[in-house]
């Protein structure tokens, strides 16, 4: 009597490949079968119609042929697709998908490892396939919702790009490969959650509470990077200011006010320093959807006003919480934009990518020692 293949002691990576295919196939049929699936993928191509639905021209811009009548805007503001891409990187990927749509791939898939943990891995176990491998190779088929979802989306914003802006943009299909990792940061946490607890609900709530925890850091390191930079420039305006008066009598006036934003400055760094250290080894969520903007480049040509005159003061004062004298606002703008735009990738996605590994090493460290 022969021996199946899959029950030899030692498999080839041919069996490796058709477990593994096995596992996938299963985990699409999974999501196919949940509303939740066809919900989102509906409400994809609703985001998109919507977007196709708007129109502009020298005269304005328009939502399925009715003016709308804002003023300015209009083909000499958003020349081409920009407003296109401005829409779609905004509304398309910076709220829905990096909210609405991420919240819904969460719920779908809240209860593949909590059911892994409290039955579902006695016939998968009974079966030659290591339970590191299980567990990665169920953490990978998790994705497959969100990659499924980002791909409709992403062709969809590729015609409407093509059709309605007359642009064929293929960096729009980076929103793929980037949400998808965008979204594992997130499931890395449910996955281990759900794993510990064996509660779908529990994973969920987890997993948002830690998003929350994320943008309050997020908030706090760009807070104080705003305070960070305005110091600086405050600095440089104050130095800049000294070196052009004559006498000593008027420059005692500013040299205290030197001294004193040194000393902010001084407050402004350490604070800026620890948001920075705690935001590296944390998921950069926002800085991750974040680069599908650049890779659009959709603010690289948008109609700006000149500069203000060098000597209107009340032109470059600072309104809100940061006023200066010397720092325009338009200034502080372009620095802090000039500091996130170098910030490289391998810092956004290489450092979160790393907790994420850290997370999914816990939870298969655990998978392994549990008793089932």
């Amino acid at each position: 009597m022969s021996q199946h293949p899959l029950l030899r002691e030692r498999l080839t990576f041919g069996d490796l490949a058709v477990q593994t295919r096995a596992q996938f196939v299963a985990a699409y049929r999974e999501l196919n079968a949940r509303r939740l699936f066809w919900v989102a993928l509906v409400l994809n191509a609703l985001v998109i119609g919507a977007v196709a639905a708007i129109g502009i021209d020298e005269k304005g811009i328009s939502v399925l042929g009715y003016e709308l009548g804002i003023p300015g805007v209009n083909t000499k503001l958003f020349p081409d697709a920009k407003l296109y891409k401005v829409i779609i990187a905004t509304l398309g990927v910076g709220f829905w998908l990096s909210w609405l749509s991420t919240i819904l791939a969460l719920l779908s898939t809240a209860s593949m490892f909590p059911d892994l943990a409290t039955g579902g891995v006695d016939t998968l176990l009974s079966r030659p396939i290591g339970r590191a491998r299980l567990f990665f190779t169920k953490f990978l088929t998790g994705l497959l919702f969100t990659a499924l979802q980002v791909a409709v989306f992403a062709v969809l914003a590729f015609l409407v790009l093509g059709l309605r802006g007359g642009a064929w943009e293929l960096g729009i299909f980076v929103v793929v490969p980037l949400m998808v990792v965008f979204f594992s940061y997130l499931f890395c946490v449910q996955a281990v959650v759900g794993m510990v607890t064996r509660s779908p609900i529990a994973s969920v709530l987890v997993t948002l509470l830690f998003w929350i925890f994320i943008f309050l850091v997020h908030t706090g390191e760009q807070f104080t990077l705003i305070g960070r930079t305005a110091s600086r420039l405050e600095i440089q305006g104050i130095e800049a200011r000294l070196a052009k008066l004559q006498t000593e009598e008027a420059k005692s006036g500013l040299i205290p006010r030197l001294e004193e934003q040194r000393e902010d400055d001084a407050d402004w760094a350490l604070a800026h320093g620890i948001f920075y250290a705690a935001k590296t080894v944390l998921p950069k969520t926002t800085e991750t959807a974040g680069l599908v903007s650049r890779s659009l480049a959709i603010a690289a040509d948008i109609g700006e006003e000149e500069e203000e005159a060098e000597g209107d003061e009340n032109a470059r004062r600072q309104r809100g919480f940061f006023r200066s004298q010397f720092v325009s606002e338009k200034k502080l703008e372009a620095a802090i934009k000039e500091e996130m735009d170098s910030r490289p990738v391998w810092w956004v996605v290489g450092t979160s990518l790393g907790f994420e590994l850290v997370v999914l090493g816990f939870g298969v460290w655990y998978f392994r020692r549990r008793d089932f």
